[in-house]
């Protein structure tokens, strides 16, 4: 692969999009205790429910109507919040980032949001190959 094909705006964008991911990810391990044992207690897929609620886009965040299997009427509730409440309880962007944030409209906002869903999502498919392994039917390379 030349230089010039890797000095294109792709290129950086895709480079950089892995230093934000992989030191994301760093950071959920060694700041937050976020080890590969810690993860492969989320045996419920958590992991990918955080995922998607920190890649959910806030304009996609409307309300829902979902059945209240205890008492068996409707509520009216935000996609975002049974999202998030399938990962876990109290999830919360601002709080689970724990990063200096921007302000939430900004770019740099969704840039930081979208990073730590990817790192999520990256810890599930980690936690997912670990489980294939362990049961003997890993397929390297697919």
């Amino acid at each position: 692969m030349s230089e010039q094909a890797i000095d294109t705006p792709a290129a950086r964008a895709a480079l950089r999009a892995l230093a934000l991911v992989t030191g994301e990810r760093s950071r959920q391990r060694e700041e937050k205790g976020y080890t590969p044992d810690h993860d492969d207690q989320h045996s419920h897929e958590e992991l990918a429910a955080a995922a998607a609620f920190y890649l959910l886009p806030a304009v996609y965040n409307e309300d829902v109507c979902v059945v209240d299997r205890a008492y068996g009427g409707l509520q009216v509730k935000a996609l975002l919040s049974l999202i998030g409440a399938a990962a876990w309880e109290d999830i919360s962007r601002e709080a689970g980032m724990e990063l200096e944030l921007e302000e939430p409209d900004s770019l740099a906002y969704r840039i930081q949001v979208v990073t730590v869903g990817v790192a999520l999502g990256l810890a599930e498919l980690e936690r997912l190959l670990r489980m294939e392994e362990a049961q003997g039917t890993s397929e390297e390379g697919a």
